[in-house]
């Protein structure tokens, strides 16, 4: 059936000629690194990405992956002077102007443009911006509480009732906050959504564990906290920010447009 299916996508291209190429490397539940390779292609007007195969590879660096996608292309039956565009992530062994595969690729066919991968770019671009000391600041305050919050049993049963009591509607099914994740920021949307809706649970069980706990390591945690959410004027202002960008699809297009036009006229630069 695999074979079928392949044969089937490998004469739609051969139809209609020219061909881009997609690839990235990852490793798989046996700890076997693996290259993924897809096509894209434009028939009856419509463009088309289509799965090819999976290659076991034993060496990531940029010669050897560059050789690899090239054989296999090449064992697929496909015309290499027909490839007109080549898309990877951002790592240098892909992306590297002088020793990527992009690089290497595109000394033997010209032709071949190199695209970056969008959601890399989109994932460097609120990584970016999170930069800003405020925002940074902020986020790691946020990141603070959820983990606070959510360590303990015992907090999370208070946090849990002061949700039930303060947060009304359908955001009161959201009874857990969602830790921030530490490496791709574009998963970072939904926890800081959930923190908003559930401020005013957060700020009642940090002064619920001020005041009654008997633990004087957790009293004063929570009343760090409380002190950054409540009166700390850069948590405020990078709170606002950071809720204005979210909340703000116009915003963050924008945000992500201008410096997504920065970093691939940087990358055209190698």
């Amino acid at each position: 059936m695999g074979d079928a299916i392949q044969k089937h996508i490998l004469s739609d291209i051969s139809q209609c000629k020219f061909f881009s190429i997609l690839a990235d490397e990852t490793t798989d539940v046996s700890q076997t690194e693996q290259l993924s390779s897809s096509i894209w292609f434009v028939k009856d007007t419509k463009v088309h990405e289509e799965f090819l195969c999976f290659v076991p590879v034993s060496s990531t660096t940029g010669k050897d992956l560059a050789s690899t996608i090239l054989t296999q292309l090449s064992q697929l039956g496909l015309n290499l002077e027909h490839m007109r565009d080549q898309g990877y992530d951002g790592p240098s062994n892909m992306s590297g102007r002088y020793r990527g595969v992009h690089a290497r690729l595109k000394e033997l066919y010209p032709l071949t443009v190199y695209t970056p991968c969008c959601n890399r770019v989109l994932t460097l671009v609120i990584s970016n911006s999170s930069q800003l000391p405020v925002i940074r600041n902020t986020m790691a305050t946020i990141s603070d509480i959820c983990v606070f919050l959510s360590r303990s049993a015992q907090r999370a049963s208070i946090f849990q009732d002061n949700v039930e009591r303060e947060v009304s509607g359908s955001a009161s099914s959201r009874q857990k906050l969602k830790i921030i994740c530490a490496t791709r920021w574009v998963e970072r949307h939904d926890s800081i959504i959930i923190f908003v809706t559930l401020v005013p649970a957060v700020v009642s069980t940090l002064e619920d564990l001020q005041q009654k706990n008997m633990q004087v390591e957790v009293a004063t945690k929570a009343a760090t906290l409380l002190n950054s959410v409540q009166k700390c004027t850069d948590f405020n202002r990078g709170f606002g920010y950071a809720t204005h960008f979210w909340y703000n699809p116009a915003c963050f297009k924008t945000a992500a447009k201008e410096r997504i036009g920065y970093i691939c006229s940087g990358w055209a630069r190698w």
